[in-house]
């Protein structure tokens, strides 16, 4: 097994950021849904919010710091198995940043949310609020999208929980403080060869800048 470190600088400002974000996002995304009414404009940006964090997020997985990069964390169907059957051990490998499991969660819930910020756009409340496509579909189509906008979200709230609980447990019986590396982007006892290739902040701000704009484009068409 690899010698390990006591902590590493792990995760990176972009990535931080964007994941408390979009958790606030989210749960504001969802209270504003359920009061509807003047509350659906706040939701429809938060939503437009959300889908710009989920794009940059893709981005940031292809061209950002290592720690970040899908190819470092998404592993083949083997090497989960492999992981799943430790998940209990106390003292299973420790991996880079997101173990086996861990990686593909992180891609369930970003394309959830992509596809929960996408059926919104056609989606419509029955009385004056419409997403920004909804010109685009018949009222048949929409309606379709609004019930697809409703279980996704339903789905998004159980994955959170699900999370939680994760968290937890990894954090009461595997002592891994996932919660503070998220906070301060530092992680304990990783592999030693593990090091983050720093990226300048001006390649996150130009992909943020990218994923705005075209959000921007996909609302204004």
């Amino acid at each position: 097994m690899s010698r390990t470190n006591k902590n590493s600088y792990i995760w990176d400002v972009p990535t931080r950021v964007c994941h408390w974000a979009l958790l606030v996002l989210f749960v504001f995304s969802w209270w504003s849904g359920r009061e509807g009414g003047m509350f659906l404009q706040y939701h429809m940006l938060s939503g437009y919010c959300i889908l710009s964090l989920v794009l940059f997020r893709f981005f940031w997985g292809i061209f950002g710091t290592s720690s970040s990069l899908f190819s470092n964390f998404l592993f083949g169907p083997a090497e989960v198995w492999r992981y799943s059957k430790t998940i209990f051990h106390k003292n299973s490998v420790r991996y880079f940043t997101h173990n086996p499991l861990g990686g593909w969660a992180v891609i369930v819930m970003l394309v959830a949310l992509l596809l929960q910020v996408i059926t919104g756009l056609f989606a419509n409340d029955d009385l004056f609020n419409e997403g920004p496509l909804y010109q685009y579909v018949s009222s048949q189509v929409s309606d379709f999208f609004t019930g697809i906008h409703e279980v996704i979200a339903n789905f998004l709230i159980g994955l959170i929980l699900l999370h939680i609980l994760v968290i937890a447990f990894y954090q009461f019986w595997k002592k891994q403080h996932l919660v503070r590396a998220m906070i301060t982007g530092y992680l304990s006892e990783v592999p030693e060869k593990s090091r983050v290739v720093p990226v300048t902040l001006w390649r996150a701000l130009f992909f943020l800048v990218l994923s705005g704009s075209i959000v921007t484009l996909i609302v204004s068409l």
